[in-house]
Formats: structure tokens, C-alpha cells, sequence
């Protein structure tokens, strides 16, 4: 029989690194003469897109992308361990679930910063498969990024689900075929209007999960 298997979202969903992206945005900016200080809450508002998309709508040309997505990175390297938190609720509701569930992480953020930031929170063990910007062609509100997850193991697609914050998580899941979970955080505020399935936080997740059969 397949078990259940879980997949994450990253930021606003397991872990608060808005500081450290708001920085590093702003700084990044100030090298093509862009002040995003002033703009920050319109930043925030695009955490989960993906970093090339993020930077073309501040304004970026897109021929510099590629170039601003590197400088940004280079201060994000410098701040990101020190300013990312685990969300409250996260890491109890992580040990309380049963051993036998697979659980991975599917994220718009560079894998090698997820990996860091997670074994450095001392969430790294929870997961077999960490799925990052550079694992796939076309990114979350795809398909590809769930299945490439789902590769090499057993699953059936009304027992894996999708667990994020905004509505690339939810359309991924449906794209995927499989359930889409939201949970409340301050980057998409009208999750409800997506999907019926929207909790306030982990641990009410994690607990809808479980009685599922």
C-alpha cells in the first residue's frame, strides 16, 4: 500500500527569510540605479515567483536578469543563514508525524541555499528530495517540479500533497494531479479563493493530513 507523501514550499511556508530577500533585492537593485528600499512591500507581495520574473517586474532589463539574479544571490549568501527562521508551529508538528511518510520540498529558491538553510534549521532529515529552481525547466505554477519530486518512488496522486503558501503552490498541485494544500502567510493573502483546503498554520495542515485516510 502507498503511503502518504508531502511536499513543501519553502519560503512562507516552512521558513521566514523575508529579511534576507528584501536586502538582498534592494541591494542588488542599487547596481542598476534602482532604489527598491521604498518597495519592499511589493517585493514581498512576489516571493514564490521565481527570481527572474520577480526582478523583470521591478524593472530590470531583461538582458541584465541573469546578471542581477547572480548579484543578487552573491548578498543573499552573505545574510541568508544568519536571516531565516523556522515558521512557529513547524518544526513540533514535524515530530509528532508518522515515521512512514515521505516528504520532500519543492521550491522556486536555489536548491544549494535550501539545503543549507535547512540542515542549519535542523530540518534536512525530514526530507528525501529537495527540488530547487535548477532541477527543472519550468518552474512552479507547472507541473515539473511535483514530478520530478515524485520520481523513483511509490506513490498514489490522491495520497501526495502539496503544502504551500501561495498560488503557484495550488496551481502546481492541480497541474500535477494531485491535492493542493495552502497554508496562511503573509505573501498571498486570498488563498480561499483557490482552494477549499486553507489552514492558518503547519500544524493545523499536518493534522487535516492525518486523518485523512
Amino acid at each position: 500500500m502507498d503511503e502518504k507523501v508531502l511536499l513543501f514550499d519553502l519560503d512562507g511556508t516552512l521558513i521566514d527569510s523575508t529579511q534576507a530577500i528584501l536586502e538582498s533585492f534592494v541591494k542588488a537593485g542599487l547596481h542598476y540605479g534602482l532604489d527598491l528600499s521604498k518597495r519592499q512591500d511589493e517585493i514581498q507581495s512576489m516571493i514564490g515567483m521565481t527570481l527572474p520574473n520577480m526582478f523583470l517586474k521591478m524593472g530590470i532589463k531583461k538582458e541584465k536578469i541573469e546578471e542581477c539574479v547572480q548579484i543578487y544571490r552573491k548578498y543573499y549568501e552573505e545574510v541568508f543563514l544568519e536571516k531565516t527562521f523556522l515558521l512557529p508551529k513547524v518544526k513540533e508538528s514535524f515530530e509528532n508525524l508518522p515515521k512512514h511518510y515521505k516528504m520532500g520540498v519543492v521550491t522556486s529558491k536555489s536548491r544549494l541555499f535550501s539545503e543549507k538553510i535547512l540542515e542549519n534549521l535542523g530540518m534536512r532529515k525530514y526530507f528525501f528530495t529537495i527540488i530547487g529552481i535548477e532541477d527543472v525547466s519550468k518552474p512552479k505554477p507547472d507541473a515539473e517540479p511535483i514530478l520530478k519530486a515524485l520520481e523513483g518512488i511509490s506513490y498514489q496522486k490522491d495520497k501526495v500533497y502539496m503544502i504551500g503558501d501561495t498560488l503557484f503552490d495550488l496551481q502546481s498541485a492541480h497541474n500535477a494531479g494531485v491535492i493542493g494544500v495552502g497554508v496562511s502567510g503573509k505573501y498571498q493573502k486570498d488563498l480561499h479563493c483557490y482552494s477549499s483546503l486553507v489552514f492558518e498554520d503547519m500544524q493545523k495542515v499536518l493534522n487535516y493530513i492525518k486523518t485523512q485516510e
